[in-house]
């Protein structure tokens, strides 16, 4: 096996949460600001802390805006996630095939666990970084770097598999590989400026990328 370990992004990578994210948005402002806000001006904030998201479209309500938002996003949570085609028959292969996997991602850890166990796929993953695991958030190494520890293997051993450029800075500081899904919401020109080492036209693809034999 070509990796000893595999880090993925959650949302966007392994699974769809982006009608959930958006309407969650549109929501959240429209109950405080009386406005409609459409998925482009969503999708660039993908792969991004919320309340970095909220810091740069509602600096003077901050608190207010995460609050309506978490509400909203869990209420509607189970009911507006799915997971990719692939996601799951994947992760099963690459357990078996001996995979050390971590989650990183800018949700929170319980979050991420709540739509991990949607579909079984939490039993795969040895961690979870969720944004209350470190004090730094990608595009900064530090969620990567813990990821990596907490597997106990080194950056060169690992890969980081994403669907925004975030993912693939944090990764690459880390001294991680990189590779990038094609199904990602955000603009593509965006990720494709990280040069990522590898895309993603579908899940089976890590079979190639990690030297796995594919399953017939």
């Amino acid at each position: 096996m070509k990796y000893k370990g595999i880090l993925f992004d959650l949302d966007g990578t392994l699974l769809d949460t982006t009608e959930l994210i958006v309407k969650s948005f549109q929501h959240t402002f429209r109950v405080h600001y009386n406005r409609d806000i459409t998925p482009a001006d969503v999708h660039p904030f993908f792969g991004q802390t919320l309340r970095a998201a909220m810091e740069h479209l509602g600096p003077d309500k901050v608190e207010e805006l995460i609050a309506t938002y978490r509400d909203y996003n869990i209420t509607h949570h189970d009911r507006l996630t799915t997971a990719f085609t692939g996601v799951v028959e994947v992760l099963q292969e690459l357990y078996n095939a001996g995979a050390a996997m971590a989650i990183v991602t800018s949700k929170t850890q319980g979050t991420a666990l709540r739509g991990l166990r949607l579909f079984d796929l939490d039993k795969y993953f040895t961690a979870v970084i969720g944004v209350e695991q470190c004090q730094k958030h990608k595009p900064d190494p530090e969620p990567v770097l813990t990821a990596i520890k907490e597997l106990g293997l080194t950056a060169a051993d690992c890969l980081m598999v994403g669907d925004s450029p975030h993912d693939i800075i944090s990764a690459k500081r880390a001294g991680a590989h990189t590779a990038a899904v094609r199904w990602t919401q955000v603009p593509w020109r965006s990720i494709i400026a990280e040069k990522p080492d590898y895309i993603l036209n579908t899940m089976e693809d890590l079979f190639f990328i990690c030297e796995i034999s594919r399953p017939k």
